[in-house]
């Protein structure tokens, strides 16, 4: 089923033609997509065999902007139909351009809220790399995506848009985030791509609020051997753990100002300084616990740093209110 497009009478096949020839111009491609669209329901044939054809080169611009014609157009069977072929292409620079017209088509039928458009895109998100396939998953608000967005967060491509999809889902995603966050890895080295989806999980439950019941099967997070997660877990005990857990997160997080990259300590010090009526005392005593040597200087020198910044920003607060 089409949209109705006003089209001029003077559109005759070579006209179409014309059109279509200059959607493939990567100098004016651009601007002919509402040619094409112009040209209505006559140049659907022209744009479904160009997007069906196989491009080696790894070059996908055209072919996206036929994705975009054919959604403008109303043929989102097309699209449909094309996400379904799911051609096996083992040519590393076929993939990625394969990979760009497959996120373009499967966000351009998003808005198709039907149950064999939803099962297909689950099948496609199998392959986490697929931003947009995960992006129009998200798209349909439904609980049997969960599994497949958080798959999705070990992937530095689709993580942002996968977590934003989690969010949204609230409650039922939670629950997921849970038990990816908290699952012990037994093996000696974990995977980079679990940690990385650990750390997601992780950073998602301390922006959606971990319920009191479900806290203590994250505490042992905040003695895990990445020090990323010790650190998130940290902070969700600050921000909602019982009181009497407070003292061993604050000792772990000042033990991990030494461990951490540059960035993990803003973090860091971003949550001392949230906390820091509770940790000015623990603060102190670390200073002080400190004894000067040869060996432990510059150790010492960067926590010193850091806590410095910590009280002069929590001053810098307290002066603002």
């Amino acid at each position: 089923m089409t949209r109705d497009v006003y089209r001029p009478s003077e559109y005759s096949q070579d006209a179409v033609r014309r059109s279509i020839a200059k959607l493939k111009s990567y100098q004016d491609g651009d601007v002919a997509i509402l040619e094409v669209v112009a040209c209505g329901s006559q140049a659907i044939p022209y744009l479904r065999a160009i997007l069906f054809a196989r491009e080696p080169s790894g070059l996908f611009q055209i072919r996206v902007r036929v994705v975009d014609a054919l959604a403008k157009l109303g043929a989102r069977e097309a699209l449909i139909e094309y996400l379904e072929a799911e051609p096996k292409i083992l040519d590393p620079v076929e993939r990625v351009g394969e990979d760009a017209v497959i996120n373009a088509a499967a966000l351009a039928v998003a808005s198709v809220r039907e149950g064999r458009v939803f099962e297909l895109l689950l099948r496609l998100g199998q392959r986490p790399v697929l931003t947009g396939v995960i992006g129009a998953l998200g798209a349909f608000g439904r609980e049997e995506a969960i599994p497949v967005l958080v798959d999705a967060l070990q992937e530095d491509a689709s993580r942002l848009t996968a977590e934003s999809a989690l969010k949204k889902l609230g409650r039922p995603a939670r629950e997921a985030l849970l038990r990816t966050a908290a699952t012990q890895v037994t093996s000696e080295r974990e995977s980079e791509s679990s940690l990385r989806r650990r750390r997601s999980a992780l950073k998602l439950l301390a922006e959606m609020k971990v319920p009191r019941r479900a806290w203590p099967s994250l505490r042992p997070l905040m003695h895990d051997a990445d020090a990323n997660i010790a650190a998130l877990a940290c902070r969700i005990c600050l921000d909602q753990a019982p009181a009497a857990e407070r003292p061993d997160a604050i000792q772990r997080l000042l033990s991990l100002l030494a461990q951490g990259d540059w960035m993990l300590r803003e973090e860091i010090e971003t949550c001392l300084v949230s906390h820091f009526d509770k940790t000015l005392g623990a603060i102190e005593r670390q200073l002080n616990s400190i004894v000067p040597s040869r060996e432990n200087a510059a150790s010492r020198r960067l926590i010193e740093s850091s806590l410095r910044r910590v009280t002069e920003r929590a001053q810098a607060v307290a002066k603002s209110y």
